[in-house]
């Protein structure tokens, strides 16, 4: 088609004489760049001579008229005249353009899947920051309830020794005053003598609960044997739990003031170390 309509433009402009078309030779020449150009930017026009007058009278009193018009298969478009309408661009300059153009499309679209693939890293990292900030967190915690226990046992540790302490030293006290035959004379429960009253309250409510274990152990046995009915078994159930309730609550009254007691006697005991001479 390309090369239909060169040959059809060449044919057409280099006609002389009267079938000549009324233009310089160097419009001529732009103007068939000019079709050249239109046909292929737009593949669909096919050039076509087409009767025209121009105005003119030859020597025997006749009018000549010729023309050129393009016409086109798919479109309704004239050309306009030359230098009336746009001038068609280069085509190296189309190409160099359009290259630019799909290079930076493709560039947005890289920038784009790699800020895409930016963001979700960084959401990855944020979540595993918050998880890190939870681990430590729990670290944390657990770390002051081992801090904690610690103490806890330190201080347990510190009175086992000065219960040790004391132990013995009743027992250097004491050895030597019973004799080998007087041993088994000897009752279990004036063997130790109880320094306070706080010792004996506790003395006394230990006892009480470990009695009351003790009965409500033996009428569970005699319930499961049909020995006692089971509404009585209930009713001293809930008699003797409460009593248990009672002792248990005082003996850890106790147990405290015992411990704060205790403390203060170590803090006091103590102090001469540090104490400047």
């Amino acid at each position: 088609m390309a090369q239909y309509t060169q040959q059809f433009l060449n044919s057409l402009l280099s006609q002389s004489g009267p079938a000549a078309l009324p233009y310089a030779e160097g419009m001529k020449w732009h103007i068939r760049q000019h079709l050249l150009h239109l046909t292929e930017a737009y593949p669909s026009l096919q050039p076509k001579t087409a009767c025209q007058f121009v105005g003119g009278v030859n020597a025997d009193g006749q009018r000549y008229h010729r023309g050129l018009f393009v016409d086109t298969l798919a479109h309704s478009y004239t050309p306009p005249p030359y230098g009336s309408g746009r001038i068609m661009e280069d085509p190296a300059e189309v190409f160099k353009k359009n290259a630019i153009h799909e290079l930076v499309e493709s560039l947005n679209g890289d920038i784009r899947e790699m800020r895409k693939k930016m963001e979700g890293e960084m959401e990855g990292m944020f979540g595993a920051r918050a998880v890190l900030r939870k681990h430590d967190e729990e670290l944390r915690i657990g770390l002051k309830e081992m801090q904690d226990e610690m103490e806890a046992l330190e201080q347990q540790l510190q009175m086992v020794l000065m219960n040790t302490d004391i132990l013995e030293g009743w027992l250097r006290e004491n050895e030597g005053k019973l004799g080998s035959n007087d041993l088994n004379s000897v009752d279990a429960d004036d063997a130790f003598e109880l320094c306070d009253a706080l010792s004996k309250q506790t003395l006394d409510c230990t006892a009480s609960d470990l009695a009351l274990e003790d009965t409500i152990y033996a009428l569970d046995k005699a319930v499961q044997e049909g020995a006692v009915p089971f509404d009585q078994y209930i009713r001293n159930v809930r008699l003797l739990s409460r009593e248990q309730f009672f002792h248990r609550a005082t003996a850890s009254k106790v147990k405290a003031v015992q411990m704060q007691a205790q403390v203060a006697s170590m803090a006091s005991r103590a102090q001469p170390q540090y104490a400047f001479s």
